[in-house]
């Protein structure tokens, strides 16, 4: 498989792509004040949406992030970690072929929520030769386990590399996955 993934939400009117939260500025004001709502609980955050992601020009908020590990390892993790499911939730597997030029695979393991990113990071991501990741990572399978230990859930793909699209990102070629199905 050469996907990658990412939630599936109500697209902007009019839209057959997912956009960056600063392009909704202009096509959906609602959307927009929601996601950048999400940027305003913690300073970390608010830091967060001021971002520059390294070789790209551009601010957190100015990309499309989306996950090389496919929904239904994050999942599993969870069940194997409480014996518990989780409800179903549906994602966008989108062709690794249809991300536009310039995208970037970040990996954030030198620096922290809000800091500035360390470029090294930060790598071109190969659509050629990406292939989806059937099993999550250590750390995000170390993240589901104090969520379960907290009892809380939530930020399932923390400890997951994110794979940044410069821009809109098609959905024409997209199909819909559920979590809870394997690959």
């Amino acid at each position: 498989m050469d996907a990658v993934f990412h939630a599936r939400v109500r697209l902007a009117p009019g839209t057959s792509s997912l956009l960056p939260a600063s392009d909704l500025a202009v096509v959906d004001a609602e959307a927009h004040r929601a996601a950048m709502e999400k940027y305003e609980d913690t300073p970390e955050r608010r830091r967060l949406r001021d971002t520059a992601v390294p070789g790209m020009d551009r601010t957190w908020t100015e990309v499309v992030f989306l996950s090389p590990v496919h929904p239904h390892a994050i999942w599993r993790a969870w069940r194997e970690i409480t014996g518990r499911d989780r409800a179903a939730m549906e994602f966008w597997a989108i062709p690794a072929a249809d991300l536009p030029e310039g995208t970037v695979l970040l990996d954030r393991t030198r620096t922290a929520t809000g800091d500035p990113i360390d470029p090294r990071e930060v790598r071109p991501f190969d659509r050629r030769t990406h292939r989806t990741a059937l099993e999550t990572t250590a750390s995000n399978r170390r993240w589901l386990e104090e969520c379960a230990r907290r009892r809380v859930s939530g930020a399932w793909f923390h400890g997951v590399p994110h794979v940044l699209a410069p821009g809109a990102v098609s959905l024409d070629r997209a199909r819909i996955v559920s979590w809870c199905d394997a690959p």
